[in-house]
């Protein structure tokens, strides 16, 4: 690897700190770091700064932040097929691979090619508008289509693969990849989804019924949301993984498809998915011995 990009959360000094470290580290060894701008102002290195189009396109991003970090650079980073890594200066860090201690040892491994790449699906959201592309999102764990901020419900008009399957009344619609399993869908009371898994999944927000429950659909089908507000007029919202979105016409269908490419994150052995499942989750720790 020739260019390795540092992005570290710039609102936690340790983070900062450990991104100057490994820039030093990856120097001393002929790789060329680079930092995102604000880190690079903060440690006064205006020569390492990058944008993000940069940052983006480097041979390996090392983010060292949290989930919601990683979401964030996975939607910059996925369509020029950039392997991220990210160390863990989250809450849970599910996404994340590796703890701040294990950096430098870890990029050794990396310079080494002692390493795996997990390919993560990621969802692609287009809003149509009279039958026309009017926007088109990516994201990694999930699209939500909801209420507006009034507490009432909505029916959600929801097709798979072209056929009617079910009309929700809810208080909205989670469409989550594998990787998105852990998260809101998981909340919502969705399953939790091995990432080497082919499948979508689809959970109903508060259904106000107890005969709907998620549903599991191959990856390759094509998923239609056509919301409709209760009282005609109350606002929908389109969010990707909960951090960006827009207001949805009344008449918008959202369609929800596998993107043509996927988010590459670094793994290293021995840790399995079950791993982070008992250690960051705390995964059935109640019944443990």
């Amino acid at each position: 690897m020739k260019t390795i990009g540092l992005a570290p959360n710039p609102h936690k000094a340790e983070a900062v700190r450990l991104a100057a470290e490994a820039a030093d580290w990856l120097r001393s060894r002929g790789v060329r770091p680079l930092l995102t701008r604000d880190a690079a102002e903060i440690l006064g290195k205006p020569d390492l700064g990058a944008d993000d189009d940069a940052m983006a396109s480097t041979d390996l991003l090392v983010i060292l932040a949290g989930d919601g970090s990683i979401l964030r650079w996975a939607r910059r980073a996925a369509p020029h097929g950039t392997p991220m890594l990210g160390v863990n200066f989250g809450h849970y860090g599910f996404i994340t691979e590796i703890e701040p201690e294990e950096t430098m040892a870890s990029l050794e491994r990396v310079l080494t090619g002692d390493y795996a790449v997990s390919d993560r699906v990621v969802l692609k959201a287009v809003v149509l508008r009279d039958d026309r592309p009017v926007s088109t999102y990516y994201s990694l764990n999930d699209v939500v289509v909801s209420k507006g901020p009034l507490a009432r419900m909505v029916a959600l008009h929801t097709f798979v693969g072209g056929k009617f399957i079910v009309t929700y009344a809810a208080d909205g619609i989670i469409i989550a990849s594998p990787t998105g399993s852990t998260a809101y869908s998981l909340s919502a009371g969705g399953p939790v989804v091995h990432p080497d898994v082919n499948v979508i999944i689809i959970t109903p927000v508060c259904p106000h019924t107890l005969n709907v429950r998620s549903l599991v659909v191959p990856d390759a089908e094509k998923i239609q949301i056509a919301g409709q507000a209760r009282d005609g007029e109350s606002e929908m919202m389109l969010t990707l993984d909960g951090q960006h979105g827009e207001q949805l016409g009344a008449a918008d269908v959202v369609e929800i498809t596998k993107a043509d490419f996927t988010a590459k994150l670094l793994q290293f052995e021995p840790q399995s998915f079950y791993d982070k499942l008992q250690t960051r989750l705390r995964w059935g720790e109640r019944y443990n011995t």
